[in-house]
């Protein structure tokens, strides 16, 4: 088992339900479809993100992503609103493969754009498109496998990042997977960040099926900001 078992099935690995990015791909003309929603609550604001995450293997080592969201917001006092939320586009390169050079690395751009409609009006997301350009490096070590992933995001008509995380995964059972990841989104400068904890599970229900589930908080807030706590919770389809 060990490495052969973890890389045999690589989309059972990182991605959904953490923030973190591995340099896994689905595998030639394989599907990884995510059907999931997040919920992130600051003081009295709740956010609730409905989401379709696309991912499909053109070759073995390129993975193309699509993510359509919808955004539900409550804030304090001025009832619900629902809308469109940005679109995501992805496109991850795995150059280094394990077996071969001891580490997995990857390149995986992603851009962000705004919907049609209304939502920046209405204040569902940000007014602007987003590039995020990181790179994804992982080892394993027996039933464990750590990684590390960063880079850069260019946000138009707003301050740069960075966006930085480590996370490590532990098979505990043929279908059973834990994990934790630490990120940190910090400003162009590095004047200020924000560095949240998250942790979770995956669970394989069926050949084709597997329970997605994670919950985190922020570990220290940018200026201004008040703690935070999300959550994920999703079905991922292989097939």
């Amino acid at each position: 088992m060990g490495l052969s078992l973890l890389t045999s099935a690589a989309t059972g690995l990182a991605g959904p339900p953490l923030e973190f990015d591995d340099p896994d791909t689905p595998g030639a003309g394989n599907w990884e479809i995510n059907f999931a929603s997040t919920m992130e609550k600051r003081a009295s604001l709740w956010e609730f993100k409905p989401l379709l995450d696309l991912n499909y293997g053109w070759g073995e080592r390129v993975q193309l992503k699509l993510k359509p969201r919808l955004v539900v917001l409550d804030p304090p006092g001025e009832g619900a609103r629902a809308g469109a939320g940005n679109i995501q586009f992805g496109v991850k390169w795995r150059f280094l493969d394990e077996d071969d050079h001891g580490v997995a690395m990857s390149f995986y751009p992603q851009a962000d754009f705004n919907p049609p409609g209304g939502s920046i009006e209405r204040g569902l997301v940000d007014d602007g498109h987003d590039l995020f350009l990181p790179f994804q490096i992982a080892r394993t070590f027996g039933r464990t496998r750590l990684y590390a992933d960063g880079g850069y995001n260019w946000r138009e008509g707003r301050e740069d990042e960075w966006i930085l995380g480590v996370a490590a995964e532990h098979r505990l059972a043929d279908k059973f997977i834990v994990m934790g990841e630490l990120r940190d989104i910090a400003q162009a400068d590095f004047d200020d960040h924000e560095l949240f904890f998250n942790a979770g599970f995956k669970w394989k229900l069926h050949q084709n099926w597997t329970l997605l589930a994670a919950a985190g908080r922020t570990i220290h807030e940018p200026r201004g900001e008040r703690a935070a706590v999300f959550s994920y919770l999703g079905l991922q389809l292989l097939f």
